[in-house]
């Protein structure tokens, strides 16, 4: 009996343990195909929404910084995220997609970070034809 319940105790704590886990495709990076390529970035925020908005920004920010396109990232902090595609979106008409999302509570102060998972374009003149991508997997489907 008592070997059941520790067994159990160890499963239990498996379990909450693996929920917690950071995805693999935040820190390896998956490969894109010949038109796209794939950006982690991270932004931080009051709430879980607020940061990951920010950490979109930056994917398109920095998308836009590697083809030397200029961005006001304050700007682009205060808009709503759909404000910050279609606004932006205009201006650099780089192709992101974002794929996947993952947000954990701060430590060491209050609020959230975030990372997301975007496709994004290599070329701005072709559109590329973007794969699914299972997040849980990291893998392309």
């Amino acid at each position: 009996m008592r070997l059941r319940i520790l067994f159990g105790l160890f499963g239990l704590l498996y379990v909450c343990n693996a929920v917690g886990q950071v995805p693999l495709w935040v820190s390896r990076v998956p490969k894109g195909t010949a038109t796209y390529y794939y950006r982690v970035s991270q932004g931080t925020g009051d709430t879980p929404e607020k940061a990951i908005t920010k950490a979109f920004i930056n994917v398109i920010c920095e998308s836009a910084f590697a083809v030397d396109l200029p961005a006001n990232l304050e700007q682009l902090q205060k808009m709503p995220e759909d404000s910050v595609l279609v606004s932006y979106g205009k201006f650099s008409r780089i192709p992101v997609n974002k794929v996947c999302s993952y947000t954990e509570l701060l430590i060491t102060r209050t609020g959230y970070r975030a990372y997301v998972l975007c496709q994004v374009a290599k070329d701005v003149n072709i559109k590329p034809v973007y794969n699914t991508f299972n997040c849980l997997l990291n893998k392309e489907e």
